[in-house]
């Protein structure tokens, strides 16, 4: 079972109608050799819920979370760094280490409540630790020192590592707002007090309006005509618009910016301006890299920076 299970904005909890739609329809099906295994981001108390309501018991199910990067998706599942199999059938879970007995990695086999934590803690420090990164790079900036000196000597620790350390104009997605937000109606806050957990998002939104501000400074600064943000996905070389940084930006602007542009050669929204827009200026502007560019693209974007003598802001490389 792979189907999405988005925040509910009303509840501010998991949508389990896909889950309990599918949930319905393998109820259905007569064969007691069925290994009924879930994919999807669900907290175990939430598929008892489900399977409660669809008359299954959820003892028979198997979970199997994905970890799935945006845009490397069938490389990561075929390369994985781990295996994640959890459930109470130890038969049903045999069945599921025998299916990937091929596969060059680590295979965890737990308790179902254990598999889904592995998966949404996984989506916690994932987002901490940027949030870690855009803090730090908010201090470096008012401390005066060098950002990349600073992050790759932090980095060079082995105990910190360098990947998935790099400063962002903030970070979005699908997931990982999601995750938090499900992460955190776990527990009963009365009873569990998780500081760091319950800030990330805070942080997160901190972060975008510290980017937009340092945006507006600059644009103003300059007395330029307006100001061009680079990508519009929330990750490079993808057309995901969901939860991205650059329309959080975009909205923060547009209430004190009136001419404010996103710029993306991926995506086709009329929203949206392509390169003949940039080519056609004649003012200068400040073009924002809302993340790294093709250098294809980056040579082109330097032509119209040039040629109107523009400015470039890079958040993530300050």
């Amino acid at each position: 079972m792979c189907v999405q299970t988005p925040n509910n904005i009303e509840t501010n909890s998991v949508d389990t109608k896909f889950l309990e739609s599918a949930l319905t329809e393998i109820n259905n099906v007569n064969n007691n050799d069925l290994v009924i295994t879930v994919k999807s981001t669900i907290p175990p108390y939430e598929i008892e819920k489900v399977c409660e309501k669809v008359g299954m018991d959820s003892s028979k199910l198997t979970f199997n979370p994905e970890f799935l990067r945006e845009g490397t998706a069938v490389e990561d599942f075929f390369n994985p760094d781990r295996i994640v199999l959890g459930g109470a059938d130890k038969e049903k879970l045999n069945k599921l280490i025998e299916l990937y007995s091929e596969f060059e990695c680590e295979i965890i086999t737990t308790d179902s409540i254990s598999s889904q934590l592995i998966k949404y803690l996984a989506n916690t420090y994932l987002p901490l630790r940027l949030s870690f990164v855009n803090e730090a790079t908010r201090l470096i900036d008012y401390s005066g020192g060098n950002l990349d000196d600073v992050l790759k000597g932090v980095g060079l620790d082995n105990r910190i590592g360098q990947h998935y350390f790099r400063p962002s104009p903030s970070w979005g997605g699908s997931c990982f707002p999601k995750d938090l937000v499900e992460v955190n109606n776990f527990y009963d806050h009365e009873k569990l007090n998780l500081p760091l957990i319950s800030n990330i998002i805070n942080s997160n939104d901190i972060h975008v309006d510290w980017t937009s501000q340092n945006i507006r400074d600059l644009y103003e600064s300059k007395n330029l005509e307006g100001v061009i943000l680079i990508g519009a996905a929330f990750k490079e070389d993808t057309d995901d618009l969901r939860n991205s940084p650059t329309t959080e930006v975009f909205k923060n602007l547009k209430s004190s910016i009136e001419n404010v542009i996103i710029f993306d050669e991926i995506i086709n929204n009329e929203d949206i301006v392509k390169f003949d827009y940039l080519e056609s200026l004649n003012s200068s502007h400040l073009f924002v890299l809302m993340y790294p560019v093709k250098e294809s693209t980056l040579d082109r974007l330097n032509k119209v920076i040039e040629e109107t003598n523009s400015i470039t802001y890079i958040p993530w490389s300050l």
